[in-house]
Protein backbone atom coordinates (compact mmCIF):
# COMPACT_ATOMS: atom_id res chain seq x y z
CA UNK A 1 0.00 0.00 0.00
CA UNK A 2 2.82 2.40 0.86
CA UNK A 3 4.44 1.87 -2.57
CA UNK A 4 1.21 2.78 -4.37
CA UNK A 5 1.14 6.19 -2.63
CA UNK A 6 4.82 6.82 -3.48
CA UNK A 7 4.24 5.81 -7.11
CA UNK A 8 1.17 8.03 -7.35
CA UNK A 9 3.16 10.94 -5.90
CA UNK A 10 6.00 10.45 -8.39
CA UNK A 11 3.55 10.31 -11.32
CA UNK A 12 1.72 13.44 -10.13
CA UNK A 13 5.00 15.33 -9.65
CA UNK A 14 6.18 14.27 -13.13
CA UNK A 15 2.95 15.45 -14.75
CA UNK A 16 3.14 18.77 -12.91
CA UNK A 17 6.74 19.25 -14.10
CA UNK A 18 5.76 18.47 -17.69
CA UNK A 19 2.89 20.97 -17.56
CA UNK A 20 5.09 23.76 -16.15
CA UNK A 21 7.91 23.05 -18.62
CA UNK A 22 5.53 22.97 -21.60
CA UNK A 23 4.00 26.32 -20.64
CA UNK A 24 7.40 27.93 -20.14
CA UNK A 25 8.62 26.74 -23.54
CA UNK A 26 5.49 27.98 -25.28
CA UNK A 27 5.77 31.40 -23.61
CA UNK A 28 9.43 31.72 -24.63
CA UNK A 29 8.81 31.21 -28.36
CA UNK A 30 9.32 34.26 -30.56
CA UNK A 31 6.88 33.52 -33.36
CA UNK A 32 4.93 36.72 -33.10
CA UNK A 33 1.48 37.47 -31.77
CA UNK A 34 -1.77 35.68 -32.54
CA UNK A 35 -4.08 37.79 -34.69
CA UNK A 36 -7.81 37.23 -34.13
CA UNK A 37 -11.05 38.57 -35.57
CA UNK A 38 -14.70 37.80 -34.78
CA UNK A 39 -17.71 38.74 -36.88
CA UNK A 40 -20.87 37.29 -38.45
CA UNK A 41 -21.77 35.89 -41.87
CA UNK A 42 -24.46 37.16 -44.24
CA UNK A 43 -27.22 35.39 -42.25
CA UNK A 44 -25.81 36.16 -38.79
CA UNK A 45 -23.74 33.05 -38.01
CA UNK A 46 -20.79 34.09 -35.87
CA UNK A 47 -17.23 33.12 -36.72
CA UNK A 48 -13.66 33.49 -35.44
CA UNK A 49 -10.50 33.64 -37.55
CA UNK A 50 -7.05 33.31 -35.94
CA UNK A 51 -3.61 33.35 -37.51
CA UNK A 52 0.02 33.45 -36.36
CA UNK A 53 3.54 32.53 -37.36
CA UNK A 54 4.92 29.24 -36.06
CA UNK A 55 7.88 26.93 -36.56
CA UNK A 56 5.91 23.68 -36.65
CA UNK A 57 5.86 23.16 -40.41
CA UNK A 58 7.55 20.18 -42.09
CA UNK A 59 11.08 19.79 -40.73
CA UNK A 60 10.57 22.71 -38.34
CA UNK A 61 9.95 25.15 -41.19
CA UNK A 62 8.51 28.62 -40.59
CA UNK A 63 4.79 28.75 -41.44
CA UNK A 64 1.71 30.86 -40.92
CA UNK A 65 -1.17 28.92 -39.44
CA UNK A 66 -4.80 29.76 -39.98
CA UNK A 67 -7.62 28.57 -37.71
CA UNK A 68 -11.23 29.22 -38.65
CA UNK A 69 -14.28 28.47 -36.52
CA UNK A 70 -17.91 28.77 -37.58
CA UNK A 71 -20.13 28.93 -34.51
CA UNK A 72 -23.24 27.26 -35.84
CA UNK A 73 -25.35 25.17 -33.50
CA UNK A 74 -26.97 23.24 -36.35
CA UNK A 75 -25.64 19.79 -37.19
CA UNK A 76 -25.48 18.40 -40.71
CA UNK A 77 -24.93 21.54 -42.77
CA UNK A 78 -22.26 21.30 -45.48
CA UNK A 79 -19.89 24.27 -45.72
CA UNK A 80 -17.19 24.71 -48.37
CA UNK A 81 -14.23 26.51 -46.83
CA UNK A 82 -11.29 28.08 -48.66
CA UNK A 83 -8.11 29.50 -47.07
CA UNK A 84 -5.77 31.84 -48.94
CA UNK A 85 -2.58 33.77 -48.17
CA UNK A 86 -2.10 36.95 -50.23
CA UNK A 87 -4.60 35.52 -52.71
CA UNK A 88 -2.85 32.13 -53.05
CA UNK A 89 -5.30 29.35 -52.09
CA UNK A 90 -3.69 26.73 -49.85
CA UNK A 91 -6.76 24.83 -48.62
CA UNK A 92 -10.23 24.10 -49.97
CA UNK A 93 -12.58 21.52 -48.55
CA UNK A 94 -16.08 20.64 -47.48
CA UNK A 95 -16.91 20.30 -43.79
CA UNK A 96 -20.13 19.07 -42.20
CA UNK A 97 -21.21 21.02 -39.13
CA UNK A 98 -21.73 19.45 -35.73
CA UNK A 99 -23.85 21.06 -33.00
CA UNK A 100 -20.58 22.55 -31.71
CA UNK A 101 -19.83 24.15 -35.08
CA UNK A 102 -16.92 23.77 -37.49
CA UNK A 103 -13.19 24.19 -36.92
CA UNK A 104 -10.58 24.07 -39.71
CA UNK A 105 -6.86 24.60 -39.09
CA UNK A 106 -4.14 24.57 -41.76
CA UNK A 107 -0.66 26.08 -42.21
CA UNK A 108 0.99 27.63 -45.26
CA UNK A 109 4.58 28.65 -45.95
CA UNK A 110 5.81 31.93 -44.53
CA UNK A 111 6.39 34.75 -47.01
CA UNK A 112 9.40 36.55 -45.44
CA UNK A 113 9.33 40.32 -45.11
CA UNK A 114 5.75 40.84 -46.22
CA UNK A 115 2.38 41.35 -44.57
CA UNK A 116 0.41 38.17 -45.13
CA UNK A 117 -3.26 38.84 -45.93
CA UNK A 118 -4.91 35.67 -44.59
CA UNK A 119 -8.46 35.00 -45.77
CA UNK A 120 -11.17 32.43 -45.15
CA UNK A 121 -14.20 32.15 -47.40
CA UNK A 122 -17.09 29.84 -46.48
CA UNK A 123 -20.36 28.96 -48.18
CA UNK A 124 -23.18 27.08 -46.46
CA UNK A 125 -24.77 24.74 -49.03
CA UNK A 126 -27.97 24.43 -46.94
CA UNK A 127 -28.80 28.10 -46.34
CA UNK A 128 -26.67 29.93 -48.92
CA UNK A 129 -24.96 31.98 -46.18
CA UNK A 130 -21.47 33.22 -46.97
CA UNK A 131 -18.63 34.27 -44.71
CA UNK A 132 -15.66 36.34 -45.83
CA UNK A 133 -13.05 36.69 -43.10
CA UNK A 134 -9.58 38.21 -43.25
CA UNK A 135 -6.60 39.20 -41.11
CA UNK A 136 -3.31 40.92 -41.87
CA UNK A 137 -0.41 39.11 -40.20
CA UNK A 138 2.69 41.27 -39.81
CA UNK A 139 6.14 39.80 -40.59
CA UNK A 140 8.33 38.64 -37.70
CA UNK A 141 12.11 38.52 -37.59
CA UNK A 142 12.60 35.28 -35.68
CA UNK A 143 10.74 32.18 -34.65
CA UNK A 144 11.65 29.37 -32.31
CA UNK A 145 13.40 29.12 -28.99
Amino acid sequence: MRYKHIAAGVVAASLLTLGVTGNAEAQGRRCGPTYEKDDVGTLGTSWTLKSKHDDDGPGGSFVVGEEFEIHTNVAGQVWTITFADNGLVFFTGDDVSATTGIREQHPTANQPGTVQHMTAHAVNHTTGETIDAFLDVQPVAACGG
